[in-house]
């Protein structure tokens, strides 16, 4: 950079010439042009393409404002060591001259790219994170020029993308080499560029579960269910949701527990209607149970088991905000996610259940009560009357 022109195209723009920064030089619009050309370096652009894209105005004050333009970019950045100059103007085209020697930023990118493959060593997509790092032309936009912006946004994306994969190419690389810290700070990199992403949750999540971070896997599930719900209003995939109950289903048994839990007791009655309503009765205990605790402590629990509970019990939805679209759940979810809600009210109470008339209890229900007495004995117990 010390030595003829640089251009940094990636942040802020900025040229410098012999090491002097010559940006404020130039107004909005020559950079403009000069970003345009430098990009469309391999073929060479009409001056009316240049004068329409940049001013609104007449035809003959466009040119103008173009060929006013284009002498001073002249005069701001000099000729190279041998004498060539950067453009190449006629009387109906502008370029770049191929014979002018500079660097940039983004030509070291190109340079990258075309030796970049599948198995590119880390140094090389190191580099090309550390460009693609900033955005394209940062902040970079020209008033009532809907069609520059409108190109400048297609290449920011462009770009983006580019960045994205480079990205997922580091973290492959990383896991293969079993360095979990760098294959972490690479998926958080992802989550800012793409924070819908949820196949990066999931990877995040497995890798905290590696290194024994619990806790930090469910704020990381979290983070990405209330993200999808409040930008759009969607719940976690299935695969996410699978990988959420399995870690919960097995933080009671990890967690020592430190404080004196609150008795909780619950009566339960069969009747004819139990008899012959599959999971009625499981409905009624689950709308006791929830009416029963804390709201606060209700709050607490993870949606993905309300939601599935809400299946078979439609209160829980007004009451805690769910979606209601009467979605259809297998009974061995179902029991998941209430073991997964007797697990999370374990953490404040412990639940006594006394069951009237068992043999008016539907066969669901009755064996859903008796697998959270099996599943989770030391929180939940269950006498049959």
């Amino acid at each position: 950079m010390d030595q003829g022109l640089f251009i940094q195209m990636f942040g802020s723009a900025e040229f410098f010439v012999s090491g002097k920064p010559v940006t404020t030089r130039l107004s909005a619009k020559s950079l403009a042009i000069l970003v345009f050309l430098i990009c469309h370096e391999q073929r060479r652009v009409t001056r009316e393409k240049l004068a329409s894209m940049f001013w609104a105005e007449s035809y003959d004050t466009a040119t103008y404002n173009l060929r006013y333009n284009l002498w001073n970019i002249k005069k701001v950045i000099p000729p190279d060591e041998n004498g060539a100059e950067f453009l190449i103007t006629s009387k109906d085209f502008c370029g770049i001259n191929p014979a002018y020697r500079y660097t940039s930023d983004l030509t070291r990118l190109e340079q990258l790219l075309e030796i970049h493959d599948e198995d590119a060593p880390a140094d090389i997509l190191l580099e090309i994170n550390e460009i693609l790092s900033r955005e394209f032309l940062e902040d970079f936009y020209i008033r009532d020029s809907d069609e520059f912006n409108d190109w400048l946004l297609f290449e920011r994306t462009r770009y983006q993308k580019l960045s994205q994969q480079n990205l997922e190419q580091l973290y492959d690389s990383y896991i293969k080499n079993q360095d979990t810290d760098r294959a972490e700070e690479a998926l958080r990199t992802l989550l800012r560029i793409n924070p819908y992403e949820e196949k990066y949750y999931c990877r995040i999540m497995k890798l905290c579960l590696q290194k024994g971070e619990r806790h930090a896997a469910l704020r990381w599930y979290q983070s990405c269910e209330d993200l999808l719900r409040k930008d759009l209003n969607l719940a976690p995939s299935k695969t996410l949701r699978e990988l959420y109950l399995e870690i919960t289903s097995q933080e009671q048994e990890l967690s020592p527990r430190g404080e004196t839990l609150e008795e909780l007791t619950l009566e339960l009655s069969g009747n004819e209607d139990t008899a012959v309503i599959s999971g009625l009765l499981l409905s009624e205990f689950i709308e006791l149970l929830t009416c029963a605790c804390e709201r606060t402590v209700v709050n607490q629990i993870p949606k993905v088991f309300l939601e599935d509970l809400s299946s078979i019990q439609s209160a829980l939805i007004p009451t805690y905000g769910l979606e209601g679209d009467c979605r259809q759940v297998s009974q061995a979810r179902l029991l998941n996610s209430l073991r997964g809600l007797i697990t999370q009210l374990s953490k404040t109470y412990c639940i006594t259940v006394y069951l009237k008339q068992e043999a008016m209890a539907d066969p669901f229900s009755r064996h859903a009560l008796h697998y959270l007495q099996r599943t989770c004995p030391d929180v939940f117990r269950l006498y049959p009357q």
